[in-house]
């Protein structure tokens, strides 16, 4: 038998997926819009840090939108895609107002240059509801792969090491 069935928990967890999913939405829609004040009210809280890896990060809005202007000014056009979403709340007392969310990012660039760059990664975020909505406090990216760059500013996912010895399936015919 399972655990009792809160409906009103149900209700306001599947609100609260749909809000922080928004909030996720909202990061890829105003990068690509190259609208950095934007991105940083609605996305991140006041002291948010964005981890750019080797464990360095820019710490609270003023600096985010800076990193943002900058950053986004190397390029004339991109398009980021958010997939494989998952939502963890928080157990923090009344209310849960924390979470952490992990999506998978597909992120297609255009140098000013006429360069093409794209990324294969995952963000790994902390959320906090806030008076303004869910916003993020601590975002990481990690990278699978990289095309168009020398060298990519990320570092790499973590993935476990192939086996030594590559099992062999049996294989019968049906």
């Amino acid at each position: 038998m399972g655990r009792p069935v809160d409906d009103q928990r149900i209700l306001w967890e599947l609100e609260q997926r749909r809000l922080v999913t928004e909030t996720l939405l909202d990061y890829c829609e105003h990068v690509d819009r190259n609208d950095p004040a934007t991105l940083v009210s609605r996305v991140f809280t006041e002291d948010a840090s964005f981890e750019l890896g080797s464990r360095h990060a820019v710490v609270g809005r003023a600096d985010l939108q800076r990193m943002f202007a900058k950053t986004l000014a190397g390029f004339s056009a991109t398009s980021h895609h958010l997939s494989n979403v998952r939502i963890a709340f928080l157990p923090s007392g009344p209310g849960d107002d924390r979470a952490e969310a992990t999506g998978s990012v597909y992120a297609w660039h255009r140098t000013v240059d006429g360069r093409r760059v794209e990324v294969w990664g995952r963000y790994r975020d902390r959320l906090r509801l806030t008076a303004e909505g869910w916003r993020i406090e601590s975002r990481r990216i990690a990278i699978a792969g990289y095309d168009g760059w020398a060298s990519a500013p990320f570092e790499l996912i973590e993935r476990l090491p192939n086996p030594t010895e590559l099992p062999a399936p049996t294989v019968q015919r049906r």
